[in-house]
């Protein structure tokens, strides 16, 4: 489960009220979008019932994400003992389920490549948290009607995850900055908070691995998330 304690403790006291708006917004907008394409009535009941689970799936995490608010104490910061595992292969599947109704606005398609399974040191919701804001990010920032790539493979003594789109990319000048609280790309026209990614890293950080972005073949940005594997 994510843990505010934690990120309070990465990001700062002062900045955790608008992360933990911007970390329910993502499971919101994919169970909204979810329900809207089953109103609308045009797919078969399969579809419809896979569409309602995801979308359940996503209101449980929306509900343990607020348990966890109403019992933090912005008081006791003290950061507790890391926990948990997780199959990232599991976890990919599980995010592009979760973006796929952003992913449908601007007609994204997402491809994946993996193992069979990877296994982590980093609890589920945690690894959900991170891989959203990265998948997300690229579908918001990639080329419309384009293509992104995410990618899995086990580097001893980590597991790494790529995510690769095909819009503008980073300046290198600001490759490092990004990934600090509040701050946007110069270069990006879309709006936004600065804040998924600073999530990411102190995610990434706490379980002792890190995150970088670098060109990608396919013009855009190339992040690279590295967990340890478990």
């Amino acid at each position: 489960m994510l843990d505010l304690k934690q990120l309070a403790s990465s990001i700062g006291e002062r900045a955790i009220l608008p992360t933990v708006g911007h970390e329910l917004r993502t499971p919101l907008t994919s169970i909204c979008g979810y329900i809207e394409t089953v109103l609308d009535g045009e797919i078969d009941p399969q579809t419809s019932r896979r569409f309602l689970e995801t979308a359940r799936l996503e209101a449980l995490r929306l509900g343990r994400l607020i348990d966890v608010m109403l019992r933090v104490s912005m008081l006791d910061l003290a950061p507790p003992a890391l926990s948990g595992e997780c199959d990232v292969v599991e976890q990919i599947r599980a995010t592009i389920d979760i973006i796929a109704p952003i992913a449908r606005k601007r007609d994204v398609t997402i491809r994946t490549r993996s193992p069979r399974r990877a296994v982590v040191r980093l609890d589920p919701d945690e690894c959900i948290h991170a891989l959203s804001n990265l998948v997300e990010n690229a579908v918001k920032h990639g080329s419309e009607h384009g293509t992104i790539k995410v990618a899995c493979r086990r580097v001893d003594p980590f597991v790494e995850v790529t995510i690769e789109d095909d819009g503008s990319g980073v300046d290198p000048a600001e490759r490092k900055a990004i990934f600090t609280l509040g701050v946007r790309g110069a270069g990006t026209d879309r709006t936004g908070s600065g804040i998924g990614l600073a999530v990411v890293k102190a995610i990434a950080e706490r379980s002792g691995g890190d995150v970088r972005v670098e060109s990608s073949s396919l013009g855009g940005a190339r992040f690279v998330l590295r967990v340890p594997a478990g």
